[in-house]
């Protein structure tokens, strides 16, 4: 895949700016995470069924009125 044109083709759809220095650290992250990502496919298809699911689930809360802590 051809990440440079991958990340030029999404950051134009989601109207995404990237400077000259961000750029370069954005393809290589996904560089990173493509290697990563058929291992964690492959374990998660070989290994783990429905009793391993956490059950947690994320539940936002609103920050306080007045931007305090």
């Amino acid at each position: 895949m051809d990440l440079e044109a991958y990340v030029d083709a999404q950051c134009a759809l989601l109207g995404l700016k990237l400077t000259a220095e961000q750029r370069p650290g954005v393809i290589r992250y996904l560089q990173l995470v493509a290697g990563m990502a058929p291992r964690v496919v492959d374990f998660a298809a070989e290994r783990l069924t429905p009793a391993d699911e956490s059950g947690n689930t994320f539940v936002p809360v609103a920050p306080p009125l007045g931007g305090g802590r």
